[in-house]
């Protein structure tokens, strides 16, 4: 088990596993497909302040955290972006491990606060409450649809 710094030759297997990870149960999107993946991650790693991980299993990607860097004035706080375990290391505790080897990685850059955005009826959410995460009083995500 390795938690490792993401790296442009990663790309592939990144893809791999977001494609794999969202197009199956229990999210089934029904929409991703390894271009608009790729296109996706690619946008990711280019954004200023960019930070990212992949875990290795045995040789093998299994999962990985995307996310950016923000300084504010009274320190730094890693915004996730994304985090895929590939469907076929599901419920191994992978993505637990991740999070808590990259807040480790994190405390050791001074990293004050990891900050993350997801919807309520999507497993992902139990996940993060699971793992100490806890909505923000008196904060909400706004979106106006365009077409």
């Amino acid at each position: 088990m390795e938690l490792m710094m993401y790296k442009d030759s990663d790309l592939a297997l990144c893809t791999k596993i977001y494609t794999a990870a969202f197009e199956a149960p229990p999210v089934n999107y029904g929409f991703i497909t390894p271009e608009k993946a790729t296109r996706y991650i690619t946008d990711l790693t280019k954004t200023p302040g960019f930070l990212g991980y992949t875990y290795w299993q045995n040789g093998i990607m299994a999962a990985f955290c995307f996310g950016k860097l923000d300084n504010y004035f009274d320190g730094s706080v890693f915004k996730v972006e994304e985090l895929a375990v590939h469907p076929g290391f599901h419920r191994q505790g992978i993505g637990t491990t991740v999070m808590q080897l990259m807040e480790e990685k994190l405390r050791f850059y001074r990293v004050s606060a990891i900050s993350l955005q997801t919807s309520k009826d999507i497993p992902a959410y139990n996940f993060y409450v699971k793992n100490g995460y806890e909505e923000i009083q008196h904060s909400v995500c706004l979106a106006k649809m365009l077409s």
